[in-house]
């Protein structure tokens, strides 16, 4: 039985369901084949591992005295009202 057509919206809507492997074998295929023909969505999966890529490789920067003190007094507060 032939896939369905893929859109590229409906490749974007997919994409990270699709890198995690929760797709169903049917689903997974279609994307697969929609990648075969589409240099848009190719070139979209390239620029978002890429992404991904250079977001994991910065450590992690804590936040400022002022954020962190409102973060805190907020959890708290939130915490303490139940």
């Amino acid at each position: 039985m032939r896939q369905p057509v893929v859109r590229c919206v409906e490749f974007v809507e997919s994409v990270t369901e699709w890198t995690e492997g929760a797709l169903s074998d049917d689903d997974r295929l279609t994307i697969e084949e929609h990648l075969v023909v589409c240099p848009h969505c190719t070139d979209y999966l390239v620029q978002l591992r890429l992404a991904t890529e250079v977001v994991h490789e910065q450590p992690p920067e804590a936040p400022a005295t002022a954020t962190r003190t409102a973060l805190l007094t907020a959890f708290r507060s939130q915490r303490d009202s139940r």
